[in-house]
């Protein structure tokens, strides 16, 4: 099934808005990692796909994502601000992409960690910006 991009935008903006609203980023991990697949649209150096890791705004998407091709894969969640500052960092310094609430049937938009970053701060209200600030600074020592 083609999916267009407004419907595919649709689901980062849900994604995002739920995220910041939950303060929770649901993913599926085996002992291999976390669930990915190759990009359609970005390559390396070499030409191999890009990596794209797959995140859900909800246990409802991951579920569906996960019966349709991640069966040895468990529905695990984190913390916004883990998501923020650990994961989507780490993962702009491996050359990988984000998928955000991609659907069973693995179509969705591919972005760079720090452009979905940028769209989730720019969703926080001023009380949960203040509170991540200070929850950075001191975890930063």
């Amino acid at each position: 099934m083609l999916r267009n991009t407004a419907d595919c935008q649709a689901d980062v903006d849900r994604f995002i808005t739920r995220v910041v609203s939950s303060e929770t980023v649901w993913y599926l991990h085996s002992q291999d990692g976390i669930g990915c697949c190759e990009s359609n649209d970005f390559t390396k150096e070499d030409d191999a796909p890009v990596t794209v890791l797959l995140f859900f705004s909800d246990e409802a998407y991951s579920k569906r994502c996960q019966q349709a091709h991640f069966s040895d894969h468990t529905i695990e969640n984190m913390a916004l601000f883990d998501f923020l500052f650990r994961w989507l960092p780490g993962m702009s310094g491996d050359g990988v992409m984000a998928g955000p609430n991609w659907n069973h049937e693995l179509v969705g938009l591919e972005l760079d960690p720090f452009e979905l970053r940028e769209q989730i701060d720019a969703a926080l209200s001023p009380a949960q910006v203040d509170a991540y600030a200070e929850r950075y600074r001191v975890s930063a020592g």
